[in-house]
Parts: structure tokens; sequence; C-alpha cells
């Protein structure tokens, strides 16, 4: 009976027993790119008097908001230990079938078919990683390019436009108080990605799958269940982003979101989060969206070509994600 009890109770005991260090370098990284994002805009702000307006923050936040939905998902599959590269992918599949079902005329069966076909997407990842047992870099990577495939025999090659449906334009071009709808798409998920990952059991057992998925399985956690839950959760981000996307451009076409994982894993790993899995924190991926964000507008503005961000961009990344590193190496030595 003691052996039970003690095993029931082990996941809890030692998501907290091994919580406090990984939380508060979690929580310092944090901070750090809340002073890092504070006076990129500030000197933007000096530099370029075009930054500092209402409208190009509203601009800002819109450009970030599709990559940022995207980057939540490839958090929660990173934290878990696992990569996804077939977002792209998932997110062009799920805009075709939801171009195919425009002339029904109903928006919430297109959005449901998007949706639906993202999170069928994930589900197939997560059954091939888990029963299979075939590594999810592997796995998401002959997805990416099935996905592709699939979705020009679908669309026949052709690219769609949604011009015609409004319902479906809102979600790209609407805004509600003025704050447009991508916006709040991006800041209700990661809200809720939060919420998820700090104050759910889920987050606890995510967190301890990624740390060492033995213990975590010995601990009575159940992983497979865990990085089934990501992959779904990662597939519904990118359809959901692909959809906030073809609607801002009125554009659905098979060859989009060329090369956006580079950008997604950026993203989350300039947020904190390990490749190796078991760190990082939602809120450092939705400061590391907002960073890059302001970086590529401050460099827009000023004319500088998109080469030369290419190399800003993956100089911040790299400035910030080296001294976390080194942090943690002394951290843990």
């Amino acid at each position: 009976m003691e052996t039970t009890v003690a095993a029931d109770r082990l996941p809890a005991a030692a998501a907290q027993a091994g919580a406090s260090p990984r939380q508060r370098l979690s929580l310092d990284a944090v901070a750090g790119r809340v002073a890092l994002l504070v006076l990129l805009v500030a000197a933007a702000s000096v530099f370029q008097p075009a930054f500092a307006t209402a409208e190009n923050a509203r601009t800002v936040l819109l450009a970030v908001s599709t990559v940022g939905v995207m980057a939540l998902g490839m958090a929660l599959v990173l934290l878990a230990g696992e990569l996804d590269l077939s977002i792209g992918g998932v997110a062009v599949i799920s805009g075709v079938v939801g171009g195919m079902l425009l002339p029904s005329g109903s928006v919430a069966l297109v959005v449901a078919g998007v949706l639906a076909t993202g999170v069928a997407c994930g589900l197939v990842n997560g059954l091939l990683v888990t029963r299979l047992r075939v590594p999810s870099l592997i796995v998401t990577l002959g997805m990416l390019g099935v996905l592709r495939a699939l979705a020009n025999i679908l669309s026949g090659g052709q690219a769609i436009y949604p011009e015609g449906s409004a319902g479906y334009l809102w979600f790209g071009r609407g805004a509600v108080l003025g704050i447009p709808v991508p916006v709040w798409v991006f800041s209700i998920a990661a809200a809720a990605a939060i919420v998820l990952t700090r104050h759910a059991r889920f987050g606890r057992a995510l967190y301890a799958v990624g740390g060492n998925a033995t213990a975590a399985g010995l601990s009575g956690i159940r992983v497979d269940r865990v990085r089934l839950l990501v992959f779904v959760a990662s597939g519904l981000a990118a359809a959901l982003a692909g959809l906030l996307e073809t609607a801002r451009l009125a554009y659905i076409g098979p060859a989009g979101f060329t090369g956006i994982e580079l950008s997604v894993i950026a993203v989350a790993t300039l947020g904190g989060v390990s490749l190796a899995g078991g760190r990082g924190t939602i809120e450092g991926t939705l400061l590391a969206a907002l960073i890059i964000g302001v970086v590529n507008n401050a460099l827009n503005i000023a004319g500088v070509s998109s080469y030369v961000q290419q190399i800003v961009t993956a100089a911040v990344i790299l400035l910030v994600v080296l001294p976390d590193s080194l942090q943690r190496k002394e951290r843990e030595a």
C-alpha cells in the first residue's frame, strides 16, 4: 500500500523537487528578454520616430501573430523533447481544405475544416512517434513533404482567392475594439498556453517528460499521451496560423509558408525553450516573437535590405541564446 501511495505522489513530488532551479532560470531568462524588448523599443523610437506610433505598434503585432501562434505550438513540442518540422505543410494543407470548402458559403464549416485538418495532421504525427517509435525529426520531415504534395494535388497546383468571403477574410483583416483579429487570437492562444503549462497538471507532466521521459514514466506519467497531445496542439496552432495568414493575404496557395519552420524554431529558442526539452516558458516565446517583430519592423522603416535583416535577426538570437546557455552550464556544473 505504501508503495502505491508513493508512486501516486511521485509526479507532483518530482515536479516540485526539480522545478525550483529550472524555474528560477526560466524566470531570469524572461526578465532578460523583457529588458531586451524595452531596450529595442526605446532605441527604435529614438532613431526612427516613425516607429513610435500607435499604427506602427499595430503593424508589429499583426506581423508577429502568425509566426507567434505557430511558435506557441512548437514550444509545447520542444518542451516535451520532440520536434515538429511539418508545421508549414500543415498550414498549407489546412488552408487548401478550407479553400475547397469556401463554395459552401458557410464560414463556420470552412473554419471547422481548417482546424480539423490541423488536428488530424498533428494526430498522425503523434501516433507515428508514440506507436511506431519513429523519431519525430524523421516523422515530421516526411510529413512536411507529404502534406505539401497533397496540397498541390487537391488544389491542382492552383491558388485559391477567397475575396468573395467576407466572413473568412475577417479572420485576417477584421478588428475588435480597434485591435486586429490575428492579434486577439495570438493573445488568447498565448494566455491559454501559459495557463496550461503553469497552472495545469498537464504542464507539470510536460516538463517532466521533456526533462527525463524515463523517470516521468516510472513516476506514473503517461508519457505517450503527453507527446501525442503536444503534436495535436502543434497541428492545431499551425492550422490556425494558416487561417489567419491566408485570410489576411486573401490568398490560399499550395506553395505558401515555405521555410516557416526555421523562423518558428528560432522564435521558440530565442524565447528560452531548450531543444533538449524540459526547459523554457511560453512567456519567453511570446517575448521572443515581439523582439523579432520589433527588430524587423525597425529595420524595414530604416530601409535595410531583407538579407541584412536576416543577418541582424540571427545575431540577436545568438546574443540572447549564447549567454543563457553559458549561464545554464555554470549552474549545472
